[in-house]
């Protein structure tokens, strides 16, 4: 019987599961790990295989008729990409490219899917995370008209924390590397303008950051800058 009472974790798709499923998945898939910069897959692929993160960050990007590339998703620890394979059997809809070593089970589509059909935790649990996203997507849309690059960018990383934050007293590290590039991405304004805002940041001692990494000082002064 599926348990309605499972819901998104902060971990994600991997630790909604229970042990025995997380155990078909890794019978269901091989490990492989993935170097920095490299592609688990590429826009317009035919590849079929569904990843389940246990280590590791990517992002997921779109290529746009301009040439530019857009950052679409940041992706870590317990997170699955590349689902939809699984789903409808459609060519790739965007890049998955690791920001660090990446250590993934990779399934193949149909067995994927075959274990969904034969399990309902593990088809909820998927459901969960569809709908999460699909929030998600409807809720940067909704911010991201008008507001100014400051509250975007604090709620962004406030995002970020939420899912991927290790707490060290007061203060919180995003537990994932991100570049400039990737947070202008997300909350669709140019790199020039998160540079200048996450400078102002510093100023402020809200956050403090290093090479790829931002740890958040006062989480309650940023929560007032994004609301």
């Amino acid at each position: 019987m599926v348990d309605s009472r499972r819901g998104p974790s902060d971990r994600g798709f991997w630790t909604m599961l229970e042990p025995s499923e997380r155990e078909l998945v890794r019978r269901a898939g091989a490990a492989r790990r993935f170097d920095p910069g490299e592609s688990l897959c590429r826009q317009g692929d035919s590849s079929q295989h569904v990843y389940v993160l246990l280590g590791g960050s990517l992002e997921v990007v779109s290529d746009v008729s301009t040439g530019y590339e857009s950052v679409l998703a940041v992706r870590g620890p317990g997170d699955i990409v590349g689902e939809f394979a699984a789903v409808d059997g459609r060519p790739r809809s965007a890049t998955m490219r690791a920001l660090e070593r990446v250590e993934a089970i990779v399934v193949p589509a149909d067995r994927f899917a075959a274990l969904c059909q034969s399990r309902p935790g593990l088809a909820w649990a998927l459901l969960l995370v569809v709908v999460d996203r699909l929030r998600e997507i409807s809720q940067q849309r909704a911010e991201h008209g008008g507001r100014p690059v400051e509250q975007r960018l604090a709620a962004l990383l406030i995002e970020l924390a939420g899912r991927y934050g290790v707490s060290a007293g007061e203060s919180v590290t995003i537990a994932i590397p991100i570049t400039q590039k990737s947070m202008a991405g997300l909350i669709s304004a140019s790199r020039e303008s998160v540079v200048r805002v996450l400078a102002e940041l510093r100023r402020q001692r809200l956050i403090a950051t290093a090479r790829r990494r931002v740890t958040i000082l006062r989480l309650d002064a940023l929560e007032r800058l994004a609301s």
